[in-house]
């Protein structure tokens, strides 16, 4: 940058330093002296520079910073450490600035300087910024001075950043790990693209590690090391700082490998990760074609560290690094690549072998990771000359499949890997769906094996789910025709093989571009041969039927997956095939639902395919080109016509509830049909539709209301016609727009003509149809607000939203024609049309924004002479605030419900006075005795505080908290809360003590209350910081649709909660409280939730674990000293339940002893015992005397309910 100019002249780099200077100067009063201490240091060395006269320039900068450092250190030792680090931090910022020629010519003598803070104890920020210098210098140098040997010079100063790169202070080593690599990866330019010092590097880096994995090797056999760990773990990073860099010198690499081995089979996670991270530094820096050589002698280096197959730790690492490494060198040269497979696999495979389940499974996770990584999707194509797949490469290809196939035939599937045969069908399965069709013949003896397995169900195979999604991989990918070549249905008793009805679902499941013509000739005539079994058994109900009836619904469930994007779709979809289902629809209602599914599918797949759709299948597109696509899509158009008017039948006969998926598929063919045949269809469904009106208008009465109107369901049509009619039916669609709309008591009929103004608008044409006919629209919209059915009010705001996007300035009246009814919208209990008002009110405010004339005239109930005004977002807050005057109560509310939504949307928008203006009138509603504007007014000052200027609403505190706590003590409706909420917010914005000088002085206990409750929360985080998110658990889960609607309803306390605004964690503890109800564990046994008992098991106290020794005391009951189980049956002890409850005659003698007697005063005394005491003692009946009675229900003779008694405490026990 600054090279061609001696003086640092460039006046980019002049700006860039400036701007970092700048910076440190406006610290000069800063709190922190560190930043104090930096901005004086500037500012003495600018006045020096300033004295001597000169500019203040990089150099100027660099040498007066250089000389700082000169008096800082003498005899080798700091005289003034935070002056030198403070230089030393200005010299890192400035040298990058300096130019080039300067820093080579001095090389010497500023290397003498700044070597001087790394030769002694110095301290990290001292160290840190000389790093960050000597980085500086060391770019600037060039190839003939790195090459230099001597006791000063560039290899000897990088060396040093190296052993910075080991210190135990993380930001030292930090900053000069980040210095090596930013110097190996911008090496000077030279013949050579790595860098000189790299060999130094890798040589220093490698011995240190070597160094530190012989002590670990020591260290291991007595005690882990967590300082050594960390140790290797900084090595490791200096090294994948190298490799990353591609500065790793090839005679290194062995070495590295080895030790990297070793070190992934430690049982240290940290350390395996650090290795695997060089490993990948390694591989990833190898991205150039003069690469290869040296990568394939890295894989060579891996394969012969290869360990043995039981060994647990080194053989998961090491599978690991082979799948990493292959994955990087098929980025570099996937050709080479493949044809390295053939060896590769069957090395991996070998592992596939091992005892340890972790082995197997993870030389499964390799061999995957190798198949789905390493074949490009380009070298599966026949020979292509645009992706440049040669005969050759094909045929290699050809040969490294054939390889894989035989593999895993003859190798894997056989007895030696019985106990891996699920993870050898995941690794199949997947190798499969990767090679597509290129997967056909190689690997049909495969196919053959594993559907044995699974059809033979007297060997209980043990893995018939890894088998299904083989066989489902093969579906896919060869198609079902080779699948069922090898794996027939065998259902019509046709083939002596057994039966497949278990295919069929598999086969509904994965078919993707199949030929309909096989689905005709094979699969459909299953179809008849059940049909005719059902017929022949006379009883539909029987077992055998059903079975039957199953696998027909089966069967057809495969025509939709057929009709997914077919082959020969010109073919095998021909006019009488299209006749028969046709028919079938008809004849048999169950088989709309498939036949519609594939009809849609038909044209759907066809478009998307034409469109782009399937980019990544290269075999699909090389096998079914685009342009096919586009021909079958004409093939259909032609027929569209006549399936549209089939299933405009099938529509008109089916229930309301059940049209949606014969909708769904009228829409696809209207996409095709040709512009002429569908205006033709268009016209007879008006007609239709007129006929059904008349008829309905003479009929009046209804017979049946199951069935809807005929004009409905003709409405239904025309809605889902109107987006694709040419223009010249446009007239008719509004005709029946105007007619149909005004209907008040057809609900659904106004609802579907507000859809016909919502459908047009999804298309240009369609919209620009409406700008013609814009003012009979909105004349309509205006004249029918009164008759408009509450069922329609969603559909119209729907409508009107859209009508407003392409309205022209100069019909800015409708926006004040229909603003009552938008208002009121927003009180609407229709969920969504609350929410089409609110972005009604928004687009409003946008159109008035842009400016106009507002015809006032033409405004219903204004005078016919009224002047145009002007219009702009302040007349139109005018306009909306008129509702503040309305009689009702509902419309005061919803208007300030509506202000709210606009202020907090233009809010930057408005000018100050507007502002104050409405926020002074809307809080005159606070003191209104109407809980339904009260709580729209509250729902206003939460918006105001979030969005006025902070000193508008700082001026009018005083005066809004005297109207907001009027409702502080209104229970109802959360007033009370929602008051609160507005209190903490004020507080969190202008603090405790300003918002309790405005309060009213009844209501200062609620601010103390807040304050006392935040000091109680603020002590719990200092205590525990985990406090605070279980104390707000669902502040990062709420979610809303609007900003708008989080201003207004977040807060942390539910509004359906009852909350005591004088103690807020006493009373709204219970928010985000846990349930503390435990499950009793009963064994082994899970608790089963379906079990009427299950609520035996759930406690709402916490069951109690039993200690080691209550555990042994329980189970020493049932064990002989020897430990054997002892269980008393048959003559144990306690045989008899009632063995120790004595006889009959001593119950009667323990009845008589206890028995009142009569004392003096001919008072009763009962006798009071305890345990087995003989001791008798008596107690008077007197009232003070009594016991305490047991718990009585509440529940007394009719519905009454008593008191709980006051009862007196007395102590019983003697001391």
């Amino acid at each position: 940058m600054s090279e061609n100019n001696p003086d640092g002249g460039q006046s980019d780099d002049v700006f860039l330093l400036e701007d970092k200077l700048s910076k440190i100067r406006n610290q000069i009063n800063s709190k922190l002296d560190n930043q104090k201490h930096l901005a004086i240091i500037l500012s003495a060395v600018e006045e020096n520079i300033d004295e001597q006269k000169n500019e203040k320039t990089p150099v100027a900068y660099f040498v007066s910073f250089l000389s700082l450092l000169d008096q800082c250190i003498q005899n080798d030792q700091i005289v003034d450490k935070n002056l030198a680090a403070t230089t030393a931090y200005f010299l890192d910022i400035i040298f990058p600035f300096t130019p080039k020629p300067l820093l080579k010519q001095k090389f010497i003598e500023i290397l003498l300087k700044l070597s001087q803070p790394l030769n002694v104890e110095a301290e990290a920020p001292l160290v840190r910024s000389t790093i960050g210098a000597i980085e500086s210098l060391l770019l600037a140098q060039d190839s003939a001075r790195w090459l230099t040997k001597g006791a000063i010079s560039p290899n000897r100063a990088f060396m040093a950043l190296i052993e910075l790169s080991f210190d135990p202070r993380p930001k030292v080593r930090r900053r000069a790990q980040d210095a090596v690599r930013n110097i190996l990866t911008n090496p000077p330019p030279s013949p050579s693209p790595i860098h000189v010092a790299a060999v130094g590097a890798s040589d220093a880096s490698l011995k240190q590690l070597i160094i530190l994995l012989s002590k670990y090797r020591q260290q291991r056999k007595n005690n882990a090391n967590k300082e050594l760990n960390s140790q290797i773990i900084h090595c490791l990073q200096l090294i994948t700082i190298i490799t990353s860099a591609n500065s790793w010198p090839v005679k290194n690499i062995e070495s590295l490998c080895d030790s990297l081995l070793e070190i992934s089979k430690t049982s240290d996670q940290f350390l395996v990760a650090a290795a695997f991270e060089a490993f990948e530094g390694l591989f990833k820096s190898m991205t150039d074609v003069i690469d290869v050589e040296k990568f394939t002698k890295v894989l060579n280096i891996i394969f012969d560290l290869k360990p043995n197959v039981n060994d647990a730790h080194l053989s998961i690492s090491w599978l690991t690094v082979v799948a990493k490494a292959l994955e990087s060198f098929s980025v570099l040269s996937p050709f080479e690549c493949i044809q390295k497979l053939p060896q590769v696999l069957p090395a991996v495979s070998e592992f596939l072998g091992a005892d340890s389940q972790n082995i197997y499974s993870s030389a499964a996770h390799c061999l995957t990771a190798i198949i789905s990584q390493t074949i490009p999707e380009k070298y599966l194509l026949r020979p292509d000359s645009e992706f440049g797949i040669t005969p050759q490469i094909y045929e290699s290809v050809d040969e490294t499949i054939t390889s894989i196939a035989e593999l895993i035939e003859k190798e894997l599937l056989s007895i030696k890997y019985q106990h891996a045969t699920g993870e050898i069908l995941k690794f199949v399965a997947v190798t499969v769906k990767k090679l597509h069709s290129r997967a056909n013949p190689d690997f049909l003896n495969i196919l053959e094996i594993v559907g044995n397995w699974r059809t033979n169900e007297t060997d209980n195979f043990p893995h018939n789910k890894e088998a299904e999604e083989f066989i489902a991989a093969c579906v896919s990918s060869m198609g079902p025709e080779a699948v069922l070549g090898v794996l027939p249905l065998n259902l019509t008793n046709e083939g002596n093989g057994p039966g497949r009805a278990w295919m069929l679902p598999i086969l509904r499941d994965n078919i993707h571009s199949a030929e309909l013509e096989y689905f005709k000739r094979e699969i459909l005539p299953i179809v008849d041969f059940f049909e005719a079994k059902i017929g022949a058994s006379g009883n539909k109900e029987s077992m055998n039927a059903k079975v039957f009836q199953t696998i027909i619904d089966q069967v057809w469930s495969l025509l939709p997956r057929f009709c997914d994007l077919p082959k020969d779709l010109r073919l095998a979809f021909d006019e009488s095939f299209a006749t028969k289902l046709s028919d079938l629809m008809f004849a048999n209602v169950d088989l709309r639902t498939p036949i519609c599914h594939a009809w849609r599918l038909l044209v759907q797949t066809n478009i998307a395919y034409r469109d782009g759709g399937e980019s990544e299948d290269l075999l699909l597109q090389q096998d079914f080109p685009r342009f096919e696509a586009t021909k079958s899509i004409e093939y259909l158009s032609s027929m569209a016509s006549n399936i549209l008017t089939v299933l405009f039948n099938v529509f008109t006969y089916t229930m309301p509830e059940s049209r949606g998926f014969v909708l769904e598929t009228i829409e696809a063919y209207l996409q095709i049909v040709p512009p002429q045949e569908l205006a033709a269809t268009f016209d007879k469904v008006c007609a239709m539709l007129k006929n059904a009106l008349d008829e309905e208008e003479a009929q009046k009465a209804k017979t049946n209301d199951s069935i809807p109107d005929t004009s409905v369901t003709m409405m239904d049509l025309i809605v889902a016609m109107a987006k694709y009619v040419p223009e010249t039916s446009h007239n008719a669609l509004f005709s029946i727009f105007v007619t149909t709309v005004p209907l008040e008591a057809k609900p659904l009929l106004q609802k579907r003509s507000y859809r016909i103004i919502s459908k047009l608008c999804e298309s240009e044409k369609g919209k620009l149809s409406i700008s013609k006919y814009i003012g009979e629209v909105e004349n309509k919209i205006i004249e029918t607000t009164e008759v408009t059915n509450q069922a329609a009010r969603p559909a119209r705001l729907s409508a009107i939203l859209l009508i407003l996007e392409i309205l022209p300035s100069s019909d800015l009246y409708f926006i004040p024609s229909i603003l009552q009814e938008i208002i009121i919208a927003t009180k609407d209990v229709n969920e969504r049309s609350r929410g089409l008002s609110y972005q009604i009110l928004i687009k409003m405010g946008h159109k008035m924004g842009e400016g106009g004339l507002i015809d006032n005239a033409r405004v219903p109930g204004f005078d016919p002479s009224a002047a145009p005004s002007e219009a702009s977002l302040t007349e139109y807050f005018t306009m909306v605030s008129a509702g503040l005057a309305a009689q009702s109560a509902h419309m005061i509310s919803a208007t300030i419900t509506a202000i709210s939504c606009l202020v907090f949307e233009f809010k930057d928008q408005l000018p100050s006075e507007t502002l104050f203006e409405i926020s002074s009138t809307v809080e005159l509603f606070l003191t209104h005795n109407s809980r339904e504007i009260a709580k729209s007014a509250i729902g206003f000052v939460k918006v105001e505080i979030l969005s006025l200027p902070e000193e508008m609403v700082r001026n009018n505190l005083s005066e809004l908290l005297s109207k907001l706590m009027k409702w502080s003590h209104e229970h109802k409706g959360h007033f009370k809360s929602k008051v609160k909420h507005i209190i903490e917010r004020l507080i969190r914005k202008f603090g405790v003590e300003e918002v309790e000088n405005a309060i009213p002085e009844e209501d200062k206990k609620l601010v103390a209350n807040i304050k006392k409750t935040r000091n109680r929360a603020k002590r719990k985080q200092e205590i525990s910081p985990e406090l605070q998110a279980a104390a707000n658990p669902s502040s990062s889960t709420k979610k809303f649709v609007s900003a708008y609607e989080e201003a207004l309803y977040d807060s942390d306390v539910s509004d359906e909660e009852e909350v005591d605004i004088y103690d807020e964690d006493a009373q709204r503890a219970k928010k985000g409280k846990k349930s503390n109800q435990f499950i009793l564990e009963t064994g082994d046994e899970p608790l089963n939730l379906l079990d009427r008992q299950s609520l035996a098991h759930i406690s709402s106290s916490k069951p109690k674990k039993l200690t080691k020794s209550e555990l042994r005391s329980k189970t020493d009951e049932f064990k002989t000293k020897n430990g054997k189980l002892v269980f008393t049956e048959g003559s144990g002890d306690n045989e008899d339940p009632f063995a120790n409850k004595g006889s009959g005659i001593d119950a009667y003698l323990d009845a008589v002893k206890q028995a009142p007697v009569r004392g003096q005063k001919n008072k009763l005394k009962f006798k009071k015992t305890k345990g087995d005491d003989d001791g008798e003692t008596w107690s008077d009946d007197e009232e003070e005397n009594k016991k305490p009675v047991t718990k009585k229900s509440k529940v007394l003779g009719k519905s009454k309910i008593s008191k709980p008694s006051k009862q007196r405490f007395k102590a019983h026990k003697k001391l």
